[in-house]
């Protein structure tokens, strides 16, 4: 198939889900999204995107609302469970690509700041309070099974188009509908606590993220706002209830976070456990039916590469079907896809979000001594500004599928 593209199936309305919808609608495709829940997920999740991600949303045209609504950091630190500062580096305010290195907002205002972005649209339809059951495919098209509920009784419908995109996160239901239960890797034996809380650090000079080193008593905390509002994430127990973690929340704080806060010292906004993967499909690619972000591949949260993959995902994605629709690639490069979308998973995610979880994980003194990342910073200065290696370690995680296209583009044409 090459040509016109008519309609494409998104499933879910999270980050990956309504910036696909956005790119597919801005093109003239027409998208129906499809979200079991009524409305975007505001629990605190993804909070930084890497310079790749940030590319992607300039594509978008909406980088600029992305930093008014939330901001750019100026640094990053190691330290100790006091608060020292152990190692850290200067965020350069403009990367290699000529854009931000880093910029952060919770996915919990992405989400709505895209909704607001495709309603301007009038080729793409949100549909709220529809649950996949299943999916399907010929030759020609593609089709995801619903339900929703009509007249107060729950009934099935079919929608079709000529793709479908799952975009449902880590309980992906179109997954599921291809490969059941399979979900190839493994669960870390941690449970994460996410809390969003407004915190009083003055006096600690903190960063704007920092990496707390230690055994037990690790955390990762960032600035989400200049608003007095921080994520901190730290490991607890597997097990637990949510009204045990929240029970024994002020406690963990006062003995263990730099500053040893009082309950009367802070406001706890959320408090969100998760339990951390490494997995990621063995294809994401089977024939109409593609997979994007969390649906395709899961990590731990560690450096913010789980959302920054999802959002490269997009921009790959949508490459090949800009490609297919213009007449410029024929379907396989879907197969390209897949290959390279997993590829940088597999040979770079996995392995530096898996990194970046144990080094936190250690004793400080151990870090010093035998951390190469540790040796690196201090090899810059100990303070200095990113180094272009960290850089382009940050942009690999994007790949441009422009370059399978097997028919020129004209200049205009883009």
């Amino acid at each position: 198939m090459r040509g016109k593209i008519e309609r494409v199936i998104v499933v879910g309305a999270g980050p990956v889900g309504l910036l696909t919808a956005l790119f597919l609608g801005q093109r003239g495709i027409a998208v129906d999204v499809v979200e079991a829940s009524d409305k975007v997920n505001d629990s605190p999740r993804g909070l930084a995107y890497g310079s790749a991600a940030v590319s992607v949303l300039s594509r978008a045209g909406i980088l600029n609302k992305v930093i008014e609504r939330g901001y750019v950091p100026a640094d990053v630190s190691w330290r100790r469970p006091n608060g020292e500062f152990i190692v850290g580096f200067q965020v350069p305010k403009i990367s290699l690509s000529g854009l931000p290195s880093i910029v952060m907002l919770p996915v919990g205002s992405l989400s709505p700041l895209l909704v607001e972005e495709i309603q301007k649209l009038d080729n793409v339809t949100l549909n709220w309070n529809h649950r996949v059951l299943g999916t399907g495919q010929d030759e020609n098209q593609a089709w995801v099974e619903v339900e929703v509920e009509e007249q107060g009784s729950k009934v099935t419908k079919r929608m079709t188009a000529h793709f479908v995109i799952g975009c449902d996160g880590g309980s992906s239901a179109v997954r599921k509908s291809i490969f059941g239960s399979n979900f190839p890797g493994w669960t870390w034996h941690k449970q994460l606590v996410v809390v969003n809380a407004y915190m009083n650090f003055d006096g600690l000079n903190l960063s704007d993220i920092q990496w707390v080193v230690d055994p037990e008593n690790w955390y990762v905390i960032g600035q989400i706002n200049k608003k007095g509002l921080w994520r901190l994430v730290y490991g607890e127990t597997l097990g637990l209830s949510v009204q045990e973690i929240k029970d024994r929340l002020p406690e963990r704080l006062r003995r263990t976070l730099p500053g040893n806060p009082e309950p009367g010292q802070y406001q706890i906004a959320n408090v969100t456990p998760y339990v951390c993967h490494q997995r990621c499909v063995e294809k994401m690619r089977v024939g109409r039916i593609l997979l994007a972000g969390d649906a395709a591949h899961l990590n731990n949260p560690m450096g913010g590469l789980g959302l920054t993959t999802g959002i490269c995902d997009v921009g790959s994605l949508v490459d090949c079907l800009f490609g297919i629709g213009g007449g410029h690639a024929s379907l396989d490069i879907l197969d390209k896809y897949d290959q390279e979308r997993r590829r940088i998973f597999n040979e770079v995610v996995d392995g530096l979000s898996t990194a970046n979880f144990r080094r936190i994980m250690q004793d400080p003194d151990q870090f010093i001594e035998k951390d190469p990342s540790y040796k690196l910073m201090m090899a810059s200065g100990g303070n200095a500004t990113m180094s272009a290696a960290q850089q382009q370690v940050d942009q690999s995680l994007g790949c441009d599928l422009t370059r399978f296209y097997d028919k020129p583009i004209a200049f205009g044409q883009e």
